[in-house]
């Protein structure tokens, strides 16, 4: 079972090219070398019912059909939040069938729907067990990989998949938003928390969540949600050797603090 909010929009791979122009002039000459981009857009239209339509991924076959002498160089992204299996309960998920929910079940079937895509490089939130079965298991599929653990007490994480054959990792940065709240000086009057419609339930966890950290009108206490990212640079195995930055990261979201996804 894969997290609802975000699978239909996360899964869609994006295709990216990158020309390298071989002998045209530079028509930017003052102001340096400027990479062309060609992004096909991956569209999607909502039915009456609020249900997304998948462009499907694209073969071999009709990449060569449509980009027959076209110059340049191809290479697949995907971004996925693959929902942790810490976060994985009956509750939240009342219409799967329990089996499904079983790490055993849910593992195997999120390595299968991650080895499908093909990517020369993934970006996965909410990533746990990578130690434990991720890192190995995408190894065998010819993957390197990169990981940051969230902060405090939390399971899951960040990480980036990808093809060394593809992509070298040049230089990465692992970043944890907590420490940056260290330098936020809040000013002298603090509001509380906006009223919203949030249900009884979400209000209940957001303040039993803030109640632990300390009080919740306290900006710093607030922006502390043990948030990480990841942001690399690869240099692709392309004959420019075009370097292509890559962020990754979860952010938190809580109808009660609307501020902190922002």
């Amino acid at each position: 079972m894969l997290k609802p909010q975000t699978a239909w929009a996360a899964s869609l791979p994006l295709f990216l090219r990158r020309t390298c122009p071989r002998s045209a002039p530079n028509p930017h000459p003052a102001s340096g070398r400027r990479l062309p981009f060609l992004v096909p857009v991956c569209k999607r239209r909502m039915s009456t019912q609020a249900q997304p339509r998948f462009v499907p991924l694209r073969t071999e076959q009709s990449e060569s059909q449509g980009d027959a002498g076209a110059e340049g160089y191809q290479f697949r992204l995907v971004s996925y939040n693959i929902l942790a299996q810490v976060y994985v309960k009956s509750s939240f998920f009342p219409h799967s069938p329990s089996a499904c929910l079983k790490w055993k079940s849910r593992s195997k079937a999120v390595l299968t729907e991650l080895k499908s895509f093909d990517a020369d490089l993934m970006c996965i939130q909410e990533l746990d067990e990578y130690d434990t079965f991720y890192k190995k298991n995408m190894e065998s599929y010819g993957y390197s990989s990169i990981y940051i653990q969230r902060s405090g007490d939390k399971k899951d994480g960040c990480g980036i998949f990808y093809k060394p054959k593809s992509a070298e990792l040049v230089q990465k940065e692992t970043i944890h938003y907590n420490d940056l709240v260290e330098q936020y000086v809040p000013s002298d009057h603090v509001n509380s928390a906006p009223s919203n419609n949030s249900s009884p339930e979400e209000e209940t966890n957001a303040k039993s969540d803030n109640n632990k950290r300390g009080d919740p009108n306290d900006p710093r206490v607030r922006l502390k949600r043990d948030c990480v990212g990841l942001l690399t640079a690869f240099k692709l195995n392309d004959p420019c050797d075009h370097i292509l930055i890559v962020a990754n990261t979860h952010i938190y979201w809580q109808v009660k603090c609307p501020e902190i996804s922002t």
